[in-house]
């Protein structure tokens, strides 16, 4: 699942395009500043920033060039700023995409999934995890007994513990990324979710291949490796 982090000052509208961005299968993060994006990077790896020029405090084009030298995330500009200088200035540091307020939410996405691309083109999208073949393109799940028949967010949920490795992935991520509206959502409903893809993937007495982290979220008992 490709991982979007929006810095954008203005509430409202960060919270709009969050919306939209789940809406189409991203999994988003938010921060308000160029202080609180750092901040969130540190911690949570995205594949695209969605970045506003007009931020307070640290003003946006000073923190793409500084997110340029720290990140190798893709960076699109997503400003009111229409100047050709603006466009030019954040070009040369180093953005990939540059789009004028008000956008498409539609436009937005594939720009975003075109960023990720060009940004990972090495990434394998089909892995081997114990017996199964997950297509991350497909959102499949198959061996030779057929296909695992995932939900949305069941799929959603294991793309993520996918992508983390065997790290421990926190049940508010996971809340995240398996709804559309997390604020409506509570954290009873991951452990549910977890249930239903356990026993859809894993065979009575074998290893399981999703494992519990108590108190903090779940994990991968493997690596999944690339095919």
């Amino acid at each position: 699942m490709i991982r979007v982090a929006i810095v954008e000052d203005e509430s409202i509208t960060r919270r709009t395009i969050a919306l939209a961005l789940r809406a189409e299968g991203l999994e988003v993060f938010e921060a308000a500043d160029a202080f609180a994006a750092r901040s969130l990077l540190r911690t949570q790896p995205v594949d695209v920033v969605l970045l506003d020029l007009g931020l307070p405090g640290l003003d946006g084009l000073e923190f793409a060039a500084q997110l340029r030298n720290e990140n190798d995330a893709g960076l699109i500009v997503v400003t009111r700023r229409s100047a050709p200088e603006a466009r030019i200035q954040a070009l040369d540091l180093g953005a990939d995409d540059y789009l004028v307020k008000p956008v498409h939410f539609g436009e937005l996405a594939a720009r975003v999934r075109s960023v990720a691309r060009r940004r990972r083109p090495e990434q394998a999208h089909r892995k081997r995890l114990g017996s199964w073949t997950i297509d991350l393109d497909a959102r499949t799940a198959t061996r030779n007994s057929g296909a695992a028949g995932l939900t949305r967010g069941e799929f959603d949920m294991l793309a993520r513990l996918i992508q983390a490795g065997t790290k421990i992935v926190s049940r508010e991520d996971l809340l995240s990324v398996m709804s559309r509206k997390p604020q409506d959502s509570d954290l009873r409903s991951v452990d549910a979710l977890v249930s239903r893809l356990r026993r859809k993937l894993e065979d009575g007495d074998a290893e399981r291949l999703i494992v519990t982290a108590p108190g903090f979220g779940y994990r991968l008992g493997s690596i999944a490796e690339d095919l």
